[in-house]
């Protein structure tokens, strides 16, 4: 990875690379990315609690690819690294970056719903959207 993308939250710059002209699909990735991550997450926290980690690491799979999708790069890292601990069967250090890895999608989630609530007239709207924290706005092409 490269300059600022594993900084906290959504990387508008590379999402209005990626999605400028498709704000529509952005729109209802971004729908569909709020309701999966929280479940993913919640059940990611379910397995870890009971150590199961094969459901933990089905959770993380979908993480990483969901959160990258959106550019979420710091999300999709944290879930990487929640699954390298897992694998080495290393709880404490599972459960610490799982707690990371809670707070970050607590961002993202943040995020992804004021694009959203931006995009819910208009969804070229999601580029002027404020997200507190970022910067501001992306500026516009």
């Amino acid at each position: 990875m490269m300059g600022d993308e594993s900084a906290s939250g959504i990387n508008l710059v590379n999402l209005r690379e990626a999605f400028e002209g498709s704000e529509d699909v952005l729109a209802q990735m971004l729908g569909l990315f709020l309701v999966q991550a929280a479940e993913r997450v919640e059940q990611l926290n379910a397995h870890l609690g009971g150590w199961d980690s094969m459901g933990a690491r089905t959770a993380l799979h979908s993480l990483v690819n969901i959160s990258g999708a959106v550019r979420a790069y710091a999300m999709s890292e944290l879930a990487k690294a929640v699954g390298d601990a897992v694998k080495r069967d290393d709880r404490g250090q599972a459960l610490a970056a799982a707690r990371a890895l809670s707070r970050e999608a607590d961002t993202v989630l943040s995020q992804a719903r004021i694009l959203l609530e931006a995009a819910k007239d208009d969804p070229r709207n999601l580029w002027n959207a404020p997200l507190p924290g970022l910067g501001g706005v992306v500026s516009p092409s």
